[in-house]
Order: structure tokens, then C-alpha cells, then sequence
């Protein structure tokens, strides 16, 4: 009988509340739910839950349709309804469990109470802050840095290069506060913590396109600008120079730089104060290479990973560490990862956790990779526009940061930047999008460093 009961419940709940059939996922965000099995009497139809607050469903009227086979089923003893996909908008999940919380002749509401993110929909974000568009057309904005301000993060710098001809450094709403007429800068990169002279600072380096040189820099704390502190042109083995990262040891203490070209070689060259002098020399420590084209790096300092893109192969997982062996590529196919993998970012949550993120040029999207393990696939975003801000979407990325630093009430949780290789707000040249980190973590039920 209570079977029964909860079967006419459903039935009369809906008679009483009918109206014309709806299409499913309208503007005002009705769910379908196609296949609907009530146990143990295997009667079978389809209905339609409005999405409630507070994870709440509400059963709206659908005409009923006969459906011969189902994995979607309620079980009146559970007093649950078990759907093995559900959508909410732009929102997709799976093995979706919703429990029924109210039940009269007149409303049934439910409440999620279990799901899983559907890792291969792809999710959207918008950025909230953008920089001024580098001076160069065409081809000219590439890979940016952020340098963290020791007493106030909102005073954070971004460091983006401008491979036409510099050094362009930001401030968090966007403004350039400082150029440097340096060189063809292609990718760029930051350590802290650097012992130079009689004090530590957070040193930078760039890959130099102009002469195949490390270029390396202090940042100036009091004016957040950079300043020179190579002890020569540090001139490298490899021809080409294309992309640059650092590596700080937790087993040498050492300081490292991986660089690369676009033939697949890449070199390790340790960095240290030469004599004293307040200024910074290099020597080589290993060379290796992959196969076809390479640009995007990362280093992670925690657990002595070196991660290599390959472009039109995938993502290559080395140690970190000078003597290390030959590496092997990470598993991205369940990522959708396309021809032209760009940049590399690392966002830390804690010295083991925190996710691998990789911008994919040749489909304008960015996968997130566990940071641990065999880093596995989470899931997918692209960066639509802004249209209250105004800032369009985010196209043909190449080098991407991401922080996990609380940097103001902006960035309360830090930021992912990205090249946009494509600004078009109006048809004007590339500059960087910022996105504060929350946003991203929210789309893919990542965790955000506190």
C-alpha cells in the first residue's frame, strides 16, 4: 500500500498541476528528467523538477510518457529518486541522488543529496579585470608572471612579456606601470626568496629571442618595478629560445632555469650570485629533448615535477632535480587536449594538493590535472566575455599563471591570468585577462587555498 501511495502521490501531484508540456532546459531552467522508474510496481514516466535554493527540486507538470527501460528510478523505501545524469543550466552532473524532503496532493520538493561533477562538460568563466593591450600588433603578448607584494598583495604585480620587444609589468587593475625595451621576451617566470648581496629577493627570468639568451631580473619592492642583475648575457646551447620556467630545490636548495627551443631540446641551468656582486651568473647542468616542438614548462619546487607540452603530443612529466631520468607523458585523453598545448600553470593548495592546468590553443579551452598522483583529469573551462565588464571572451591562449595567493578583495583567493591572443573589446592588440580563482573553482568544485 505505502507503494502504492507514493505512486498516486506522484501521479496526482502532477494531474493537479497540468498544463501545457514545457520544452526541457528552457530559459527558466527546467530539468527533464527523461526516464523515471517508480519500484517495485516498474510503472513508468517522465516528469519535469524546477530547480529550487538550497539544492531543492519542485515536480512541475509534464505529460506522461511510457518509457520502456530505465537506470533512473525511485525507491519509495529510500524515499529517494537516483538519476544517472541531471542538468541545471550550464551545469551537468552524474549519479545524482535526490532525496524527497515534502510530500502532499499538492507539491513534491527534493533535495540533492549526492552527485558527481560531470567531468566532460565543458564549464565557462569570465574575467574581471583586463590589461592595457601591448604596444605591438599582431603576434606580441605572450606568457605572464605575478609577482606578490611582500606587505600588501593588492599592490601585486603582473609581469607579461611582449615578444616584439619587452617587458611589460601591471598592476592588479590592469595599468602597465613599466616597460622594458629589453629584447624579443617570449615566456617568463619567478622565484622567491633569492639570497643576493645582504638580502633575499624574487628573482625573474625570461627567455630572450633576440640573442638566445636567459634574461634575469630583481624585483624592486619599493617601486614593484624590475631591474637588471645578469652578471653577463647569459647566451644558451639551444638556437630559437621559445619557453622559460624556474625551479627552486627542496633537496639542493639550489635555484634552476629550464629553457627550450622550438625543436624539443630543453636545458637546466643553475643560477647563483657570482663574487658577491649583487649580480647573477649560470651554468648549464643537463640537456634533454623531446621530439617535436616544445614551449609551455612549470616547475613544481614541492614535489620536484618538471612539466614539459610538447604541443601536438600531449603534456611530458619529468624530475625536476638535475640528475633526473628520462620522463613519460601524463594521460590527457581524457581531457580533450588538442594540437597546440600552450601554457603550464600550477595552483597550490597545500605542498601536495592543487591541479595542473594547461591552456589548449588549438580549441580555446584549459584543462585542470590533479596536481598529485598520476594527475589525473578533473575537468574543462573556456573564458567567455564579460558583458557587464565588457571584457570579451579568451581566445588562441598561449602562457597562462594562476595563484593561489589572496591578493585584495579583487582576488580573494588569487587569480588565473591568461594571454588573449585574440582582444577584440574593440578589434584592439593582445593583452591579458585575470579571473579570479573562486570563479574557476566554483565552475569545476575545485578547492580554493584559504
Amino acid at each position: 500500500m505505502k507503494n502504492l501511495l507514493i505512486l498516486s502521490l506522484l501521479l496526482c501531484s502532477i494531474n493537479l498541476m497540468a498544463q501545457e508540456p514545457k520544452i526541457p532546459f528552457d530559459k527558466e531552467r527546467d530539468i527533464l528528467l527523461p526516464e523515471v522508474i517508480v519500484v517495485p510496481e516498474e510503472s513508468t514516466f517522465s516528469v519535469i523538477l524546477r530547480h529550487l535554493e538550497n539544492d531543492e527540486f519542485l515536480v512541475e507538470a509534464d505529460n506522461i510518457i511510457p518509457i520502456n527501460r530505465s537506470f533512473t528510478y525511485y525507491d519509495p523505501h529510500k524515499r529517494t529518486l537516483f538519476l544517472p545524469t541531471l542538468t541545471i543550466g550550464d551545469e551537468s552532473y552524474k549519479k545524482v541522488q535526490l532525496e524527497l524532503i515534502t510530500q502532499n496532493t499538492d507539491i513534491l520538493r527534493f533535495r540533492m543529496v549526492s552527485m558527481e561533477v560531470d567531468k566532460n562538460r565543458l564549464k565557462t568563466v569570465s574575467a574581471t579585470v583586463e590589461t592595457k593591450p601591448v604596444l605591438a600588433s599582431g603576434d606580441a603578448a605572450d606568457d605572464p608572471a605575478i609577482w606578490i607584494h611582500p606587505i600588501n598583495p593588492a599592490k601585486s604585480t603582473i609581469i607579461g612579456t611582449q615578444k616584439q620587444g619587452g617587458l611589460g609589468i601591471y598592476n592588479l587593475t590592469g595599468e602597465e606601470i613599466q616597460f622594458l625595451a629589453d629584447g624579443n621576451m617570449n615566456n617568463v617566470d619567478i622565484r622567491y626568496n633569492f639570497p643576493l648581496g645582504d638580502e633575499n629577493v624574487a628573482i625573474v627570468a625570461a627567455s630572450n629571442r633576440s640573442n638566445d639568451s636567459i634574461a634575469l631580473y630583481k624585483v624592486n619592492p619599493k617601486t614593484r618595478k624590475l631591474e637588471n642583475v645578469a652578471a653577463r648575457t647569459i647566451f644558451v646551447s639551444t638556437k630559437a629560445v621559445y619557453g622559460i620556467c624556474m625551479y627552486h630545490s627542496q633537496i639542493s636548495r639550489k635555484y634552476y632555469v629550464f629553457i627550450n627551443d622550438k625543436s624539443g631540446a630543453v636545458e637546466q641551468w643553475e643560477i647563483f650570485e657570482k663574487d658577491d656582486s649583487g649580480k647573477i651568473d649560470a651554468s648549464l647542468t643537463r640537456q634533454f629533448e623531446v621530439n617535436s616542438q616544445v614551449e609551455g614548462c612549470v616547475a613544481d619546487d614541492e614535489l620536484g615535477h618538471f612539466y614539459l607540452g610538447e604541443e601536438r603530443v600531449g603534456i611530458w612529466k619529468f624530475s625536476a632535480e638535475p640528475n633526473g631520468k628520462e620522463g613519460h607523458l601524463i594521460d590527457t585523453t581524457k581531457g580533450n587536449l588538442t594540437s597546440e598545448v600552450e601554457g603550464l600553470a600550477l595552483y597550490y593548495i597545500n605542498k601536495t594538493e592543487g591541479y595542473l592546468i594547461a591552456s589548449n590553443q588549438g580549441n580555446n579551452t584549459f584543462t585542470v590535472h590533479n596536481r598529485a598522483g598520476d594527475n589525473e583529469y578533473i575537468g574543462r573551462f573556456s573564458i567567455i566575455a564579460n558583458d557587464v565588464l565588457g571584457i570579451d571572451a579568451v581566445e588562441d591562449t598561449d602562457g597562462i599563471e594562476v595563484i593561489n595567493v589572496p591578493l585584495g578583495n579583487a582576488f580573494p583567493y588569487g587569480v588565473f591570468i591568461a594571454q588573449d591572443g585574440k582582444n577584440a573589446n574593440p578589434d584592439e592588440n593582445q593583452n591579458f585577462k585575470l579571473i579570479p580563482w573562486e570563479n574557476i573553482a566554483n565552475a569545476l568544485g575545485l578547492k580554493m587555498s584559504q
